[in-house]
């Protein structure tokens, strides 16, 4: 793993033991104690995930709002400042490309979070569409530590750090200082729990990552993020959106704002929207102790192959074998019976409501 970038946390890991991996060309911890605990950790408590392999884009120029206007699939134009919001970044044939929250600073200045997979993806795809504007990219990636914090007790150990911290509603993200350093605070997560994404210098990261723990905090890994992402039914790039399925498919149509003059995607996204769909995203739960992983068939009562597995796992927190998939059988609902085929056997399963998880207020 020697040619893997690695985060300013990494010494942090490698102390508390860490099992790491590779991971989008950075070496990430995985889990810590175990996924399990980890995912409890959060629901009932807080965890915190080093996020940093996210990339960072901060967008500034006369035509920062213009240029991303050709870009997102929401109007920046209408976004508040101090406000981020969730979006789908789409090719020319309407595919997802990557889905990203982009926060507006001001009307030119706005900072954007893709993924880290399809970080450099999105950036030639900016900067391509985005030639003859006044429109700047600057990516702090490398520069930046990025630790998510999630959890009902999230705020209450921001509070301990932070004690004049105002309160922040749900994708809003304020701008404060930390041992006189600038830091941004998004209430914004990826676990379908209360929390919050903090972006801070490097060189005060694992200071800052200590203080979480010792208020409180559970060292969490990209494993639990990943079961607690399904049981709340967020979507994962590469596995539920890809560059072959568009934003009507995979039920992310509410942050697609159409009807934008500047909008390059917008005719295309406007005929598939016009059209019947050939498959639609659905979520399951397994009979028994049997999981379910991507790419496994999905089958009717009737042994017919009408679709796949995109993402699979037991579910600590409902204690079931729970996964999403595509079907092209568009009549079957909520409680429909279907099969898993899994080491090759037809595993029982039934359609249910998504998300699996929703937190209580």
């Amino acid at each position: 793993m020697d040619n893997l970038l690695k985060t300013s946390l990494h010494q942090t890991h490698v102390d508390s033991k860490a099992k790491l991996v590779p991971f989008a060309g950075w070496e990430m911890p995985i889990q810590y104690a175990s996924i399990l605990s980890e995912c409890k950790a959060v629901r009932n408590q807080s965890g915190i995930f080093d996020v940093s392999h996210m990339g960072r884009f901060y967008i500034s120029g006369n035509d920062a709002s213009l240029g991303l206007d050709k870009i997102l699939s929401v109007n920046p134009f209408m976004i508040e400042e101090g406000q981020g919001k969730y979006n789908v970044i789409c090719n020319q044939n309407g595919g997802i490309i990557d889905d990203a929250i982009v926060y507006k600073i001001n009307n030119k200045k706005f900072l954007l979070i893709p993924n880290a997979s399809n970080a450099d993806k999105i950036y030639e795809w900016v900067s391509e569409n985005t030639k003859n504007l006044d429109f700047n990219i600057d990516v702090v990636t490398k520069k930046t530590a990025m630790i998510a914090l999630q959890g009902p007790t999230s705020r209450a150990i921001l509070n301990n750090i932070f004690p004049d911290l105002p309160k922040i509603r749900r994708f809003r993200f304020i701008e404060t200082k930390y041992n006189d350093k600038n830091v941004t605070i998004a209430r914004t997560g990826y676990t379908g729990e209360n929390g919050f994404e903090i972006i801070l210098d490097n060189d005060i990261s694992q200071n800052f990552w200590k203080i979480l723990v010792k208020n409180g905090a559970t060292e969490c890994g990209l494993g639990a993020r990943d079961v607690l992402r399904l049981e709340a039914a967020l979507a994962l790039h590469g596995n539920e959106i890809t560059e072959i399925i568009n934003p009507f498919e995979a039920q992310l149509s509410r942050f697609v704002e159409l009807d934008r003059e500047n909008y390059m995607i917008n005719n295309t996204l406007n005929n598939i929207k016009s059209q019947e769909l050939s498959k639609k995203l659905i979520g399951f739960e397994i009979q028994g102790r049997n999981i379910a992983r991507s790419h496994n068939i999905i089958k009717d009562n009737n042994n017919n192959t009408i679709g796949e597995v995109t993402s699979g796992s037991y579910s600590p927190t409902l204690s079931k074998s729970i996964g999403l998939g595509y079907v092209s059988d568009k009549s079957l609902d909520i409680n429909s019976e279907i099969t898993i085929e899994i080491r090759s056997k037809n595993i029982p399963a039934k359609i249910t409501k998504i998300p699996f998880y929703k937190r209580s207020k």
